[in-house]
């Protein structure tokens, strides 16, 4: 083979890689990552979670509500990317990109594409609450805690 057809061939070799890679990227930035690999999330007991405070889960990357009437669960992962998001005075704010969500969880202001994931709640007999995360529900959904 002559030096000549090698660089050639090999020229078109690492610009079929490198289209591949750019392609897959591309896509790739439409998909935040997926940090749930349980369906299942068993968490504490009820009296555990102040009521009427967000409290993060940072081993799960979920934020869990507690009002008087019960409890929701929220994902903390921004649907732009899968930063983190971090508790701001009137909802949750995306510290790397900046979207912004209300505290229901709805997009207030992008890149973010879409709102927050919410989980279905259901308690153990021992007491401790279960996130269901292949459960999404609406975001005025609580569990009814009695």
């Amino acid at each position: 083979m002559e030096r000549r057809s090698f660089f050639r061939k090999a020229t078109g070799v690492f610009t079929i890689v490198a289209v591949a890679l750019a392609g897959w990227g591309l896509l790739k930035q439409f998909y935040p990552p997926s940090s749930r690999k349980k369906q299942k999330i068993k968490l504490g007991k009820l009296y555990e979670y102040p009521v009427d405070t967000y409290t993060f889960v940072k081993e799960f990357n979920l934020f869990i509500y507690r009002d008087h009437e019960g409890v929701r669960a929220m994902s903390a992962v921004c649907t732009h990317l899968g930063c983190i998001l971090e508790r701001s005075t009137d909802g949750f704010l995306c510290p790397c990109h900046g979207s912004s969500y209300n505290d229901s969880g709805e997009v207030m202001s992008g890149p973010a594409p879409r709102d927050l994931a919410c989980y279905e709640i259901s308690r153990m007999q021992d007491g401790r609450l279960v996130i269901h995360v292949d459960h999404v529900v609406d975001p005025s959904y609580k569990f009814i805690a009695s």
